[in-house]
């Protein structure tokens, strides 16, 4: 009986918490799309937009003086634990000599195990005209609606007062304030009030790929300031390709008045991608001047030792508490007639207290190469999966290989030869010869890009049905020489798993990789 477990990692921009969601504040500033580099306001005209500060602004595309940005987030697991979260944002965003303004919407929606742990839509827009360099004056408004917070609807309008106290090309701080109204029904009452909005917003360009922010958004009732709302959020922003980037960040989140039965204070840890209609500016075009020498060309197999570790963590606590995090590690040496492989994970995942995901996977190759092409080896597989309710799995197995494919950006290969296998699972402990197939693909699709698959079909041959299917893929995109972002997906099918298990388990994650 051989089992599979499903592997969480960062959700893309998807993450559930009480009241926002996220990578969104439900205040007018803060927000996801709005602090993406290039999109938005500027960073120098306004609490919302990394135009100023950022890497820049692309093409327009709705005419002069508009930048339009959308972004889209997933996280899959389907088989023995089943959750998803996605988003969809877009944002419209307009900059003038002497008029700025916006108009966007979002909509977020996480489940784990059929619980729903956020569903969230919102609606905002705002206007506002420079006085002069520093000042400017406008007005703010937007619409709420979050149904695991018990809030039927949260309107909100102000009029705002603008400052930069710092304003350069690469450093942004600025504050506002102003008086606006609300209309909400919350937890089934009905309310409307006179409100204040003090917000602050700091951005700083680090590097021509590179930028952090910081933001802070307060919004008290005027008559009863024990009635307001607070968030905090921080992050890094990079680019990745002209019309990509890549976002990770924290939000804190406090409703000092919460729905009945809902929690005060929500922290989120997220990370997502986004997409620029119009195209972010080519970083390349900006280079200073430099000694360093220009960066070596990937190859798919380099010789010596590559040593690769990747960790992916999501995290919401609050009105809805999960936890996942995965540490991968992956080391690599070759010579010209040996290669050696060594890899090991240990995934971790809690929803509301409870164990989702707890699993270590330890493996070693090693491959004499007899010709350019082909090779004979051995390995040793070690599993264990609480969840899967499989103490160990230990596998040693000895095969022939074949290189079909092998130049300096891609390789195709072929695996097949006897194992045993070993393993307690369910309580039973068993024993027994294996065979073993297996195919591994790696291609170097650009000077950034990396994306490697493989696929490992594990059987009992005096029993056929006894089988497992364990096929991965994962892509990594270089954020630098040695950080990467990496977007995975698993696909395991145990013919024969344990009662009360299912066969097949699907997962996407993602998280960040870093090469030694």
């Amino acid at each position: 009986m051989m089992n599979r477990q499903y592997i969480t990692g960062m959700a893309l921009g998807v993450m559930s918490s009480g009241v926002a969601m996220a990578g969104e504040a439900y205040s007018s500033g803060g927000d996801f799309l709005e602090n993406l580099p290039g999109r938005g306001l500027s960073g120098a005209r306004g609490l919302f937009g990394g135009g100023g500060s950022g890497v820049g602004s692309g093409a327009p595309i709705l005419g002069e003086g508009w930048d339009v940005t959308a972004a889209a987030g997933i996280s899959l697991a389907q088989g023995n634990a089943d959750s998803v979260a996605y988003s969809l944002q877009g944002l419209a965003t307009y900059e003038g000599e002497h008029w700025e303004g916006l108009v966007g919407a979002e909509y977020f929606f996480s489940e784990n195990e059929g619980v729903t742990g956020s569903d969230s839509i919102r609606v905002f827009g705002q206007g506002q005209r420079l006085l002069t360099d520093r000042i400017y004056i406008g007005l703010a408004g937007q619409y709420l609606r979050d149904r695991v917070a018990d809030l039927d609807y949260r309107v909100d309008t102000a009029g705002v007062l603008g400052y930069h106290l710092i304003k350069n090309d690469r450093t942004t701080l600025s504050i506002e304030a102003g008086p606006g109204y609300t209309w909400e029904n919350q937890g089934g009452n009905e309310d409307d009030y006179a409100s204040l909005r003090f917000a602050q917003r700091f951005e700083h360009q680090i590097n021509k790929r590179s930028k952090i922010w910081q933001s802070a958004v307060f919004t008290p009732e005027i008559e009863d300031f024990e009635n307001y709302n607070l968030i905090i959020e921080a992050g890094l922003d990079v680019l990745l390709t002209q019309q990509w980037s890549f976002r990770t960040g924290v939000r804190y989140l406090y409703d000092n008045t919460p729905a009945a039965g809902q929690q005060s204070d929500d922290v989120t840890l997220t990370a997502g991608l986004a997409y620029a209609l119009g195209g972010f500016p080519d970083p390349a075009e900006e280079a200073r001047a430099t000694l360093k020498p220009d960066r070596a060309a990937p190859e798919v197999a380099a010789l010596g030792w590559t040593t690769t570790a990747a960790l992916g963590v999501s995290l919401a606590q609050g009105n809805s508490d999960n936890l996942s995090a995965t540490l991968s590690y992956d080391s690599a040496y070759r010579t010209a007639t040996d290669e050696f492989f060594l890899n090991g994970s240990y995934t971790y995942g809690e929803n509301d207290g409870e164990s989702s995901v707890d699993a270590l996977r330890v493996g070693t190759r090693y491959n004499r190469l007899l010709s350019e092409r082909l090779y004979v080896g051995a390995g040793v597989d070690y599993l264990r999966d609480d969840i899967a309710d499989l103490t160990y799995r230990i596998t040693g197995t000895a095969y022939a290989g074949y290189y079909a494919i092998k130049n300096d950006t891609m390789s195709l290969a072929f695996e097949a030869g006897p194992g045993y296998l070993a393993e307690e699972s369910g309580g039973v402990s068993d024993d027994y010869v294996s065979l073993r197939a297996a195919e591994r693909f790696s291609w170097i699709i650009g000077p950034r890009t990396t994306f490697k698959q493989d696929a490992i079909v594990d059987a009992e041959p005096s029993e056929w049905s006894n089988w497992v299917l364990t096929a991965t893929a994962y892509l990594d995109i270089d954020l630098t020489d040695n950080l990467s972002w990496r977007l995975a997906a698993t696909y395991v099918y145990d013919n024969e798993p344990v009662n009360g298990l299912e066969e097949a388990d699907l997962t996407l994650t993602n998280g960040i990789a870093v090469q030694f």
